[in-house]
């Protein structure tokens, strides 16, 4: 079972958190800032497996440097 986050960061935005607990996977969607996702991620006990990008726009992009 997919289990699906949303995460608030800027001011009209969300970073989708997508995780398979059975199989310990997660994705992150458009993470347009990292810090929000790094302390969701250390609070659920998840490591970040995938980053997905759904278009080329900084509110989409600006994390995945660091989430990297």
């Amino acid at each position: 079972m997919l289990d699906i986050y949303q995460i608030p960061i800027l001011n009209d935005n969300y970073v989708y958190v997508l995780n398979e607990p059975e199989a310990d996977m997660t994705a992150v969607v458009d993470p347009g800032e990292a810090q929000p996702v790094i302390e969701f991620l250390n609070e659920h006990h998840m490591k970040l497996d995938f980053i997905l990008n759904t278009h080329h726009h900084r509110d989409h992009i600006g994390g995945n440097e660091v989430l990297v």
